[in-house]
């Protein structure tokens, strides 16, 4: 199954950062830099009422794809 952000709710802010707000959620999308002995990629976190929820620890290549997975988890605790 290949999963497929909703690219028009993301909004760039100044620092190069992403956000969207979904089910309540507010979701963030931040660059990680290679680091000696550590991966680059994006990563995605999530917080609900000022709270912020555990994001995995997955890095990925493209920003679309960490969009997408975390549209997929703010849907899947919406739907919970």
């Amino acid at each position: 199954m290949h999963l497929h952000a909703t690219v028009s709710i993301w909004q760039l802010e100044h620092d190069g950062t992403y956000v969207a707000e979904l089910n309540g959620y507010k979701l963030k999308l931040t660059w990680k830099p290679e680091a000696p002995g550590e991966r680059r990629g994006f990563r995605w976190e999530a917080e609900r009422d000022g709270k912020e929820v555990q994001p995995p620890d997955e890095l990925f290549e493209e920003a679309e794809v960490a969009m997408a997975h975390a549209e997929q988890f703010a849907r899947g605790k919406a739907a919970s």
